[in-house]
């Protein structure tokens, strides 16, 4: 795949993922491309983010390495409890931290967890234990209410558009530097053709005008056969075909008459194929690389004229 059509293909992928998150509130269907999409444009940190929030902040999770935190957005406030179900009450407000917990469950399961219309409990060992040895209070679980995962949801959905507006920008900014070295690129070809295409094409094609630039050329590749066989009493074919003729030429290119016929006929199509239909049809040109190859033939044909002799009867 070249790089415009991957860069498409990127655009393309991060448009959809945008209406998905526009028509559709089931994140779990969209992170899985989200993913598809860190992975094509080799974003390691946002690579890392979908993977967490698919498969939850737990130790099973390879992207939970030692510097990850859970995210301040999934923390649910509750209460912990005892095994008789009587509440911790923590007056303290520098504890007042313990009522809340941050959820490390992947996506899928969020989702399921707030459609629940019960009050839900975790039991997380390691906490349990924490509050014993800080506070010496033997607690049995923490209770929440559902509602509050749904302001978790929100807050990674919101994360995603941010992330994915960072991708937009650096995918744009990509392609103009692509459009700007291909700019170059052509610019610098153009510089290599006959000075004569130089005079009468750069600027035209440089502002995108690719039909023009290419029949201003031929129209000049025609005058200076004009000018150089002192034939301006002939156009077109009529015009070559006399002037490049294999039996009396004007201008002789070869002494070999096959040779002369070829190129006779190389200039009969210059003017057939390329500068009778550009001046009198409005044929729409957009490739400028194609435009490029038109320009490079009609250089040819000039350099070839430069070279040839023109011989007096």
């Amino acid at each position: 795949m070249s790089i415009k059509a991957a860069k498409k293909s990127i655009i393309r992928l991060y448009n959809e993922i945008l209406q998905n998150l526009r028509i559709s509130k089931n994140l779990s269907k969209i992170l899985p491309s989200a993913f598809i999409l860190s992975k094509k444009i080799e974003d390691k940190e946002l690579e890392k983010w979908m993977q967490l929030e698919m498969s939850g902040y737990f130790n099973s999770n390879p992207a939970l390495t030692e510097e990850v935190i859970v995210p301040e957005y999934r923390i649910v406030p509750g209460q912990y409890y005892d095994i008789y179900r009587r509440p911790l009450i923590i007056s303290d407000p520098k504890l007042r931290f313990v009522n809340e917990y941050r959820l490390r469950h992947g996506i899928s399961e969020l989702e399921k967890l707030s459609r629940s219309s019960k009050l839900l409990t975790i039991q997380d060992p390691s906490f349990l234990k924490l509050i014993k040895e800080n506070l010496n209070v033997e607690v049995h679980s923490f209770s929440f209410s559902s509602t509050s995962i749904i302001g978790i949801l929100d807050a990674i959905k919101t994360n995603l558009i941010n992330k994915l507006s960072k991708i937009t920008q650096i995918v744009e900014e990509s392609a103009q530097l692509e459009n700007e070295k291909e700019h170059t690129t052509i610019h610098l070809a153009i510089s290599n053709l006959h000075p004569l295409i130089q005079s009468v094409a750069s600027k035209l094609f440089a502002d995108g005008h690719y039909r023009q630039s290419i029949l201003d050329t031929y129209i000049l590749l025609v005058e200076t056969v004009k000018t150089k066989s002192g034939r301006r009493d002939l156009d077109g074919v009529n015009l070559m075909q006399t002037v490049f003729s294999p039996n009396n030429p004007i201008i002789k290119i070869s002494d070999d008459s096959d040779e002369q016929l070829g190129y006779m006929w190389m200039f009969c199509g210059a003017v057939m194929g390329i500068r009778n239909p550009k001046a009198h049809r409005l044929i729409e040109q957009r490739d400028p690389q194609r435009t490029l190859e038109w320009l490079s033939y009609a250089s040819v044909l000039l350099k070839v004229l430069d070279e040839a002799e023109v011989i007096k009867y």
